[in-house]
């Protein structure tokens, strides 16, 4: 018989046994991790797209933390995270502020504040605002890693935004295991 831990790990879930169970991830941490604190304010922010999005680094593999990572991110109405795949983690997203469009799969679903959306690692997903206020959305990744991927994509808050195309994007994408749906 399968333990309830084995069931969510194998099913691609390790980020929600982490975060329901006894939290065996952070075990997995550097032995000299002794964790870390975070307030609203606080994050290296980068702006994406066309400026007008942004996510805040909260938690990364930076400050020590191997086995997940956490990021806020603020999309403008009409703003959409390209449908994408990562090979090498998988993805929680919470739904602060906001509504949408949340694609998962072959799939759309409406998405409002207060929702909760796993991404497995090889599944496509991405987020359309269909809503006339800003999405607020709260997301991780686990192994963390991947949030190195908005360091790069993006320009630090504060310095003049220079718009990188599609393929600079997914080029950028692929060096982090993360690919985008044609």
């Amino acid at each position: 018989m399968t333990s309830r831990r084995q069931f969510f790990e194998k099913g691609g879930l390790g980020l929600v046994s982490s975060l329901v169970l006894p939290l065996p991830g952070f075990s997995k941490d550097a032995s000299d991790f002794e964790g870390v604190v975070v307030n609203e304010d606080e994050g290296e922010t980068f702006q994406l797209r066309d400026g007008r999005a942004i996510a805040k680094i909260k938690i990364s593999k930076q400050q020590g933390s191997q086995s997940i990572s956490f990021l806020a991110s603020s999309l403008p109405p009409g703003d959409v995270i390209p449908v994408h795949k990562h090979l090498n983690e998988d993805e929680i997203f919470f739904l602060h502020k906001g509504s949408g469009l949340f694609t998962l799969g072959e799939k759309q679903y409406p998405i409002k504040e207060g929702a909760v959306v796993i991404a497995p690692k090889g599944i496509w997903h991405g987020l359309q605002n269909t809503g006339t206020k800003n999405i607020e959305l709260r997301f991780g990744y686990t192994p963390s890693g991947a949030e190195g991927f908005f360091r790069e994509v993006g320009i630090p808050a504060g310095q003049t935004f220079i718009q990188k195309t599609m393929d600079e994007r997914k080029a950028i994408a692929k060096k982090w295991g993360i690919v985008y749906k044609d």
